[in-house]
């Protein structure tokens, strides 16, 4: 066994264990369906981290829980189920049942920057109320008792001013696991120029907490920054996946100081074919989906995208990549563990 720390598994009081902390990030409107297939058939993954389920007027019922949950533990592997809301009772009550259905841990979404959500007073409208977050972090402590609870943030919604309260509130309730994102939640996505000095000073505030790391990790070289500078205890890459599915695995190796192997060309439309294939949707559906991990792996400007964006459903988005398929050598490491 490697002694990278990055490498090592963290075990939890309830003896559920995540395998390593380099972990996928939660991605909204991706993290589901084919690309969940397709990732997971590759070994790219070892561990998984749902999209936001939120709750609002009650708290689902159990059926409905476990049909949401099951294509993430199908997959055979730890899975973190993410839970966003404003109820603190229905939100621990939530994470209680998701355990007993086997999520390995349950994150409490206080960072998600959607204008849609943060006008629903959910996601990272949480930060503008620490003192929430220290309650609905133990209310989910004494639903769950000694099972994994964490909690997703960003280092401020208006301000990074506004960390060292958010640190505060989060340390106060001890939750597990903090996954940290170095933007504030009015910043969305847009470019900054000192996110890694700001998660530097998340680490000095929460000096006891397992801490993860995320944004703008989109290589194994990114990774090793964040390591380095900010001391972090793992890293959850999300939007980097779309554009190289095999980042986490990128970032293994590195910890195994083995060089990265880039996916051929072949492999990476193999990738596309699976994601077009999309299980139980119409061949006439709509390959949006498919235009977008398009574009994260080729470009808006390469001649597959080009050709992919003139197809109107999803059988056709299949034809062209047969088309592109035959084109580049033999299809490799589909079914490769």
């Amino acid at each position: 066994m490697s002694s990278h720390p990055w490498l090592q598994p963290i075990v939890f009081a309830d003896g559920r264990t995540l395998p390593t902390r380099i972990l996928p990030g939660p991605m909204e409107g991706v993290t589901e369906g084919s690309f969940l297939s397709a990732m997971s058939r590759r070994g790219f993954v070892n561990a998984w981290f749902t999209p936001f389920l939120r709750i609002s007027t009650g708290v689902p019922r159990r059926s409905r829980l476990q049909h949401w949950l099951q294509p993430f533990l199908h997959t055979g592997m730890p899975v973190i189920a993410q839970i966003m809301g404003i109820d603190s009772a229905k939100l621990a009550t939530t994470a209680a049942i998701l355990h007993s259905l086997g999520a390995t841990c349950v994150d409490l979404n206080c960072a998600c920057p959607s204008p849609t959500v943060i006008g629903n007073g959910g996601g990272g409208k949480r930060l503008c109320e620490p003192d929430w977050i220290t309650r609905t972090l133990d209310a989910m402590r004494e639903a769950c008792g000694n099972h994994a609870i964490s909690v997703k943030i960003r280092v401020g919604f208006d301000s990074p001013a506004e960390l060292p309260a958010i640190a505060e509130a989060v340390r106060a309730a001890r939750p597990d696991l903090v996954f940290c994102h170095f933007r504030t939640v009015r910043e969305l996505y847009r470019p900054i120029s000192d996110g890694l000095q700001r998660l530097a000073k998340a680490r000095d505030l929460l000096p006891d907490c397992i801490l993860f790391g995320s944004g703008d990790l989109f290589t194994a070289d990114d990774a090793e920054a964040m390591r380095q500078q900010c001391a972090v205890d793992g890293v959850i890459p999300a939007r980097g996946l779309l554009q190289n599915p095999a980042l986490l695995r990128d970032i293994h190796d590195h910890c195994h100081n083995r060089p990265p192997t880039p996916l051929s060309d072949a492999e990476r439309i193999d990738f596309l074919r699976d994601i077009a294939a999309a299980s139980g949707q119409r061949p006439g559906a709509n390959h949006g989906f498919v235009l977008r991990v398009a574009a994260g792996l080729y470009g808006r400007d390469s001649a597959l995208f080009r050709a992919l964006a003139t197809c109107r459903n999803l059988r056709m988005a299949n034809e062209c990549l047969n088309r592109a398929d035959a084109a580049t050598a033999p299809r490799i490491g589909k079914d490769q563990p």
